[in-house]
């Protein structure tokens, strides 16, 4: 093996390290048979050399002494090849056990949303005991997946478990064993960094569909550190910038410091705001700029902006030269938790919202959290709605967070920690959905909980009354009431996602609005199928289901009521 951290063949073990329910033995199971290996399973490893099960060395000797029999069998298994390993939860803790598999395998962590791996553990017909999870599930799952986090995410390989099933998540492990996927392996500059007793903290979230991979950083400061992000991402061109006028005139200046100082060549192109520059006008006046300015393939389209800038920029990126890489800086919380992960980009048309457009993963995603400091009040509470539909499909303590800290978050200077945390959450919230379903052909449309509703409002008031969150936020409390009326949602759910968009200051209704037009307009919509309108709907939270055919008198009652004034 070379030193600078690729091999010239596959490894010959395979690792499976997450959270203790995540799907690690199953996983394993089927790499195990696919590719004739033995499969090593180290909390068995354990059980036969204590005569006791993991869980009962803990209740009796403690977690420190069971720790201590855990690296050794760690240690004995890293030398069988080849295998597949499958890790207890915490076992990758320890550094001597990180380098010592890193030695010969494909360390591979699998990841999913705690509430997600505890509603696995709940139903799972053969759920042994688990002594370090206790009883509240969901809140020890998620305090050991901040605890871990930075330990699992040394792996060569980030694999969503979210939503896939066993033989999924095996086929995406295979494509990268096999070479299919950049995946470092080997290397001294590898084993010194998983053994590294203080390791260095990943970016917040990843992305990878099975064929894109890339990071998702959150944080103040991201901004000046763009020249170190793109040569780590081996982007070395010329950037040629997208933004719009206000983004431009507040942090332009920031923006042109940073890629002077790291030496990179650059040039922008300025729009104005708002959603009418989302147009196939607009994608072709950058075309003849790209053109006069000679862009290459090897150079960098960069979305400096909010969503409306991340769906030109990137619709400009995948068909500009048949693509160019693009990355995204987005600059309001909207486009941060929605807009810049996922690689949905477009432009609109007339006759509605997004109908144009292509997907084309981003190279990067770069949030500085210090670049929403001079966003406007309405449009950073916008925002806040993509957060919360985060936390009302896939997470219950993400809502309570919020919920608990909605005084301080819908406030004039929300607590940049706390912002930095929230948004890092429904961050890795939304790329473990599109990672799963990159394509949009399941489980991903999940993430239109509110949109059914709102894209109709947003075109039907010439997506100038209402901004996009806004329409969200109504939109939800819209699908909210359909669920209750058709018996799929208790009322005090429904109050309680009213309770918090309201204190965050989100509107729950569109008063004035025209109830029919909105009506036909969502016949229009992208998730009609066969004239059936498909809406996502809460049978609790985090409990979405996609429900395609709701009565159309239930959702005409509904949307009269929500538009009523």
């Amino acid at each position: 093996m070379s030193d600078n951290g690729r091999a010239d063949a596959p490894m010959q073990q395979i690792v499976l390290i997450g959270l203790s329910g995540v799907g690690k033995s199953s996983v394993g199971a089927i790499l195990a048979e696919r590719l004739g290996w033995p499969l090593i399973d180290t909390d068995d490893l354990v059980t036969e050399l204590e005569g006791r099960s993991p869980a009962e060395l803990i209740t009796t000797r403690g977690e420190p002494d069971f720790r201590k029999i855990e690296e050794r069998v760690v240690a004995e298994a890293a030398r069988r090849t080849p295998a597949v390993i499958s890790l207890g939860g915490g076992a990758f803790l320890s550094p001597r056990s990180r380098r010592a598999l890193g030695e010969r395998g494909l360390i591979c962590w699998l990841d999913a949303a705690p509430a997600e791996i505890a509603r696995r553990l709940r139903e799972a017909p053969d759920s042994t005991e688990r002594p370090l999870l206790g009883e509240d599930l969901e809140g020890r799952l998620q305090q050991l997946s901040d605890e871990r986090r930075i330990h699992y995410s040394q792996a060569d390989l980030w694999t969503p478990a979210q939503g896939l099933t066993p033989e999924d998540v095996a086929d995406r492990i295979l494509q990268a064993w096999s070479g299919g996927a950049d995946v470092p392996a080997g290397g001294a500059r590898r084993l010194e960094r998983l053994g590294s007793p203080q390791p260095v903290a990943g970016p917040a979230a990843i992305v990878d569909t099975g064929g894109d991979r890339y990071p998702i950083w959150v944080g103040a400061g991201e901004l000046m550190r763009l020249p170190e992000r793109l040569r780590l991402l081996g982007l070395e061109g010329s950037v040629f910038v997208i933004a719009d006028e206000s983004v431009m005139e507040a942090h332009g200046e920031l923006l042109v410091d940073a890629l002077d100082s790291g030496g990179f060549r650059g040039a922008s192109y300025v729009v104005p705001p708002g959603e009418t520059s989302k147009s196939l006008r607009a994608a072709e006046e950058i075309y003849g700029w790209l053109a006069r300015s000679r862009a290459e393939r090897r150079d960098t389209v960069l979305a400096f902006g909010g969503g409306v800038i991340g769906d030109l920029a990137g619709y400009v990126a995948a068909t500009y030269l048949r693509g160019m890489p693009f990355v995204q800086v987005p600059t309001s919380v909207l486009a941060m938790n929605d807009a810049a992960i996922g690689g949905k980009v477009a432009v609109d048309l007339i006759d509605g919202k997004n109908l144009v457009g292509a997907f084309h993963q981003p190279r990067a995603v770069l949030s500085d959290i210090d670049l929403l400091r001079t966003l406007p009040r309405r449009a950073f509470t916008e925002g806040l709605a993509e957060v919360v539909k985060h936390a009302l499909i896939l997470d219950p303590l993400l809502l309570g967070e919020i919920e608990r800290h909605a005084g301080d978050l819908g406030g004039p200077a929300p607590d940049q920690e706390l912002l930095t945390h929230v948004i890092a959450r429904s961050s890795r919230l939304k790329a473990l959905i599109v990672s799963a379903d990159p394509k949009e052909r399941g489980l991903r449309a999940i993430l239109n909980y509110g949109h059914t509703i709102g894209h109709a409002i947003e075109a039907v008031t010439g997506y100038e009354d209402y901004l996009h969150g806004e329409a969200v936020s109504v939109g939800m409390m819209g699908a909210a009431r359909i669920a209750e009326r058709m018996g799929i949602l208790d009322n005090e759910v429904v109050a309680r996602q009213a309770d918090v968009l309201r204190t965050l200051g989100l509107p729950l209704a569109a008063p004035g609005v025209n109830a029919e037009a909105v009506m036909e307009t969502m016949l229009l919509d992208k998730k009609v199928e066969a004239g059936r309108l498909r809406f996502v709907l809460l049978e609790e939270i985090g409990r979405p289901i996609v429900h395609g055919d709701v009565p159309g008198e239930i959702v005409r009652e509904v949307v009269r009521t929500l538009t009523a004034g």
